[in-house]
């Protein structure tokens, strides 16, 4: 067993540690005072190889295995730097179910930090029920035809397109879902947003989708195994997910760090009290246990194994300890701690969004019972 990144993926975290302090570190703040979704700061990202970092070399990525990824998302977290979780997962989608029409198009910009391409999956009525969802792809001569409605999605003002499931074969529920790139300047396309506890940007909401026509080669994958592909892609997407919330913690819990030893109370600095300093102690704890499921799961994606429980695992628990010690910093600060724009109020509203992003804590208990237990104790069946 080893519990330590090689020499090369330690130096590949301390150079993305470094370039998100002095290039990035909080700047995204700035853009969401603005409401503007910070660009700059993305292609920054993307000029450092960052923003395509597992996906194929041919189209500008790096090539990168899934532990390397998941060092970037943490250490770019750290210093709230835009990590790009739906690029990694999204993009590795579309890279390897995309036809080469697509890929060539989409894949390069989007490596480069131009463009944001969005997943699809979620619906006004199905969320955690993947196969109640309604929205439909008809064939048609040239193609397929898209009517139906996807909601609480990332990025529905900005992606320049989406990954949408819709089903190809309703009666048949799972069975009968496929997957289609479908760029968001297509006609019958309705986008809009919702206000939220969290982070004003990226956008949050939904799209409409009235009679949208998509050429067939932009069909991802088999027809009727859009579902699969999903959860293989859940499998990443979650942990790095997962990883992301971490970072944030660690930033606010190296931010108290400090600020304990300097804040002075009784003559003293408050960091030799016990109830400060044993809840760091607690909060680093917790983060480092789930820091090291995260990274378990990416191993085991990097060799081909199975993650399936371990994902589930580490997507459940990582928010939970995140949030519960973001809120221990907040705690440590007072009430300057508790004032609009002090250091974790914006990662706290952040990390509580993730309790249910891409799999909702409760679901991915049930995954890790099915996992456990076996597909025939699956409540839903």
């Amino acid at each position: 067993m080893d519990f330590a990144f090689n020499e090369e993926q330690e130096l590949f975290r301390k150079t993305v540690r470094e370039f998100a302090r002095k290039e990035i570190a909080s700047r995204i703040r700035e853009f969401e005072k603005r409401g503007e979704y910070p660009w700059e700061l993305l292609r920054k990202i993307g000029q450092m190889g960052l923003v395509g970092l597992p996906l194929p070399k041919e189209y500008g990525g790096q090539g990168a295995d899934a532990v390397t990824a998941g060092i970037a998302i943490e250490e770019l977290a750290k210093y709230e730097a835009l990590p790009p979780v739906l690029q990694y997962s999204v993009g590795g989608l579309v890279a390897l179910l995309g036809e080469e029409s697509v890929k060539s198009k989409w894949l390069p910009p989007l490596v480069r930090g131009e463009i944001l391409v969005g997943l699809g999956s979620t619906e006004p009525h199905a969320g955690s029920d993947a196969s109640a969802m309604r929205t439909v792809a008809a064939k048609a001569t040239d193609g397929y035809v898209l009517n139906g409605e996807k909601q609480m999605v990332t990025a529905p003002m900005e992606a320049s397109a989406f990954v949408v499931f819709a089903k190809t074969r309703p009666e048949a529920g799972v069975h009968g879902v496929s997957a289609f790139f479908v760029p968001m300047d297509l006609p019958g396309i309705q986008r809009y947003r919702f206000r939220t506890m969290g982070p004003p940007v990226p956008s949050f909401g939904g799209f409409v989708l009235r009679d949208v026509r998509v050429p067939k080669e932009n069909l991802l994958g088999q027809e009727n195994e859009g579902f699969f592909a999903l959860m293989k892609t859940f499998d990443f997407l979650r942990v790095l997910v997962a990883l992301y919330c971490i970072g944030l913690a660690e930033g606010s819990v190296e931010e108290a760090v400090e600020y304990v030893k300097q804040r002075t109370a009784f003559g003293k600095p408050i960091g030799k009290f016990e109830s400060v300093q044993f809840r760091i102690a607690e909060d680093s704890t917790l983060l480092e246990a789930a820091r090291l499921l995260c990274y378990k799961a990416l191993w085991l994606i990097a060799h081909g194994e199975k993650s399936t429980k371990e994902s589930a695992m580490a997507k459940w628990w990582s928010p939970v300890v995140a949030f519960n010690a973001i809120n221990g910093c907040i705690q440590n600060r007072g009430a300057v701690g508790y004032t609009s724009g002090a250091p974790d109020e914006h990662r706290l509203r952040d990390v509580r969004g993730m309790w249910f992003a891409d799999g909702t804590a409760d679901i991915m208990k049930i995954v890790i019972g099915r996992e456990i237990l076996g597909r025939e104790f699956v409540p839903y069946r």
